[in-house]
């Protein structure tokens, strides 16, 4: 007790290295006595602050066979010990070795935690998964952290569903996880229930409990929602997220999104008064103003990029290494391939990548800046792309991500002229079970894209493009507009080769589809197509009809219909009863 009292006193006044001699010398010599365990947490602990650069002497302890105690909990710490030297396979090592030599120690549940963290923190969440598994006889809270890390896995592994549950466990089992544990549920009921927040019962829920930041994050994510749809409604709800949150930057985020969205609906002058509120509301640090200013010069006008540009770099400049350093370089880079500078984007785009090196900002910045590339005209920078989308897809799992970048290169092979090599990525993409509908949809479609750039005209190769798309159009689950598109591809083929009833079927399918927003130029492209068939098959009532259709839809296309109609008319002598 007098070791550990003495060792707090020193390390109190920041005499760490004393502290620490002072436990070592102790520990040196004892191995069954009373608060053995206390002393090896201290010592470990102190370690840590005091930045030790190696684990000799744990090394020493715990191949003392004659020390069994020590040698047992000098082998955790060490493990814990080269974790914090960036030795993390060796530290899992050694993890797995105790749990092995320890299966029933309670100090190997703790083992498995830590273990299970490293794997997941080195991107193998699968691995993690397998030793985060709960421990019914372990104590509450590190049964809770057990659940959280399982909670990350299923989230890393897109297994929303399990990620919930595991959060929630997590809360229930300790209450001091349940803040984080319920923003993590919060942060996945926003992806997975995108679209459709407002009526989500799970994010209502979470709004429901008033349980400070996470249920302002969710009313954050669900006004969000609804002005990513156009509803009115989103606005009123940013205003009140803006107004009302206890978190300065969760006000922040919501002024900037209400300014977004003055910005788009033509409100300039609306958008500057919600970026000058939030420079105002954080008037107390500078930095987060010249952070701010940054965003605040970029009005929506195609002459603000300049102006974005310098202050961006200026900030950049005094404030490195500014925790808004990755979000100004990234508004850089989108400003400078805004500008066409592609190059200047590009160098930006990596610079991010690199500072944020193994995450996932890191990874999309690394897609961001293969984009950049592929807009050169310089065929190395073509390969460039190449190269950094194969960086993307080769890492961090088959996340969504991942097959944008194969997807990405795909376009490329065909821009290269290489459209064998294209459709051997798209049918990698295909035979995945990882790609959403979205993602699914957008593969076939290039695919069959492909196909029928390589028929030339060989009816029984553009068939094979036909089946490609017939896969999205033929398919409930794809969303309409890419069935509708397919259809309308799917219809232009079969004309070409000269089945015209299939093109007609193909177009009124499209046509008798809902018409809505999203897939609205398809919808009308559709109709005007089997139309303009039926007049060149001097169908002329029947292309009336259908266009007047078109005209009592009431779509942007229908004036354009009716003067067809009146056109028609004319031409053929074709009069109302």
């Amino acid at each position: 007790a007098s070791t550990l009292g003495a060792a707090l006193c020193l390390s109190s006044t920041k005499g760490y290295q004393q502290a620490i001699g002072i436990l070592e010398k102790r520990l040196d010599g004892v191995d069954e006595v009373p608060l053995l365990q206390e002393q090896f947490r201290l010592l470990d602990q102190l370690y840590a602050t005091a930045a030790t650069p190696d684990t000799a002497t744990l090394n020493k302890w715990a191949a003392d066979s004659s020390k069994p105690s020590r040698a047992r909990l000098a082998a955790f710490y060490r493990a814990k010990g080269e974790l914090r030297l960036a030795h993390p396979e060796l530290a899992e090592s050694l993890l797995d070795g105790f749990i092995r030599k320890y299966p029933d120690d309670p100090l190997s549940d703790q083992a498995r935690l830590v273990l299970a963290t490293s794997r997941l923190q080195r991107g193998l969440s699968v691995d993690a998964m397998a030793w985060a598994g709960d421990r019914p006889g372990a104590p509450a809270a590190l049964r809770a952290r057990l659940a959280y890390v399982r909670g990350l896995c299923a989230a890393a592994a897109n297994k929303p569903a399990d990620a919930k549950a595991a959060f929630q466990s997590a809360g229930e089992l300790d209450p001091d996880l349940s803040t984080n544990a319920l923003f993590n549920q919060a942060v996945l009921t926003a992806i997975t229930d995108k679209g459709s927040l407002d009526t989500s019962e799970a994010a209502r829920s979470i709004v429901e409990m008033n349980s400070g930041v996470p249920s302002e994050e969710m009313e954050f994510q669900i006004a969000l929602d609804l002005a990513r749809r156009g509803e009115a409604s989103g606005m009123t709800r940013l205003e009140g997220v803006a107004d009302k949150s206890s978190d300065p930057s969760l006000k922040s985020r919501a002024r900037l999104a209400e300014a977004e969205w003055n910005m788009k609906s033509g409100k300039g002058a609306a958008a500057s008064s919600d970026l000058a509120k939030a420079v105002h509301e954080n008037s107390g640090e500078p930095e987060r103003e010249e952070y701010l200013n940054v965003f605040l010069r970029d009005t929506g006008r195609r002459d603000d990029a300049p102006l974005v540009i310098a202050s961006a770099r200026d900030f950049l400049k005094v404030h490195p290494d500014s925790r808004f350093a990755a979000e100004v370089r990234l508004k850089l880079a989108e400003s400078l391939l805004f500008s066409g500078d592609v190059q200047g984007a590009r160098v930006e785009f990596e610079q991010l990548a690199s500072s944020a090196s193994g995450t996932e900002a890191g990874r999309r910045a690394l897609f961001l800046a293969a984009q950049s590339a592929s807009r050169s005209m310089d065929p190395a920078s073509i390969d460039d792309s190449l190269m950094l989308l194969e960086r993307v897809a080769s890492t961090g799992g088959d996340d969504q991500l991942a097959w944008q970048a194969r997807l990405q290169q795909g376009a490329l092979k065909n821009a290269q002229n290489l459209p064998l090599e294209a459709l051997a990525i798209y049918d990698k993409i295909l035979s995945s079970r990882g790609p959403d509908s979205e993602l699914l949809a957008a593969t076939l479609m290039a695919k069959g894209d492909t196909l029928h750039g390589m028929a030339s005209g060989d009816s029984a190769k553009e068939k094979n493009a036909i089946g490609a798309w017939q896969l999205i159009s033929g398919d409930a689950s794809m969303p309409l507009h890419w069935r509708n598109q397919a259809l309308c591809k799917e219809g232009m083929v079969y004309e070409k080769i000269g089945e015209e009833d299939s093109a007609l079927a193909a177009y009124y399918e499209a046509f008798r589809n809902p018409r809505t927003t999203p897939e609205q130029l398809w919808h009308d492209k559709a109709a005007f197509r089997a139309a303009m068939l039926m007049e060149s098959r001097k169908q002329w009532n029947d292309a009336v009809t259908l266009y007047g259709l078109i005209v009592a839809e009431g779509g942007g296309r229908a004036a354009e219909a009716k003067a067809r109609i009146a056109k028609l008319r004319l031409e053929n002598f074709l009069w109302e009863n």
